[in-house]
């Protein structure tokens, strides 16, 4: 079960950073977008693992 939900929130993190990725909001600067989606990652990966402890 927790691994289902870890999947769910890849997929959601994936889903974030395209949608990141595609935002016609800053068009000039790929570095910004770059961060913008590490971040997108890494909040994506410590809500999953909050939700494998909280599970626990």
């Amino acid at each position: 079960k927790a691994a289902v939900e870890a999947a769910i929130a890849r997929a959601k993190a994936r889903k974030q950073e395209q949608q990141a990725g595609s935002e016609p909001a800053e068009p000039a600067d790929p570095r910004k977008a770059a961060v913008a989606a590490a971040i997108a990652r890494v909040q994506a990966k410590k809500a999953a693992q909050q939700q494998v402890v909280n599970e626990d």
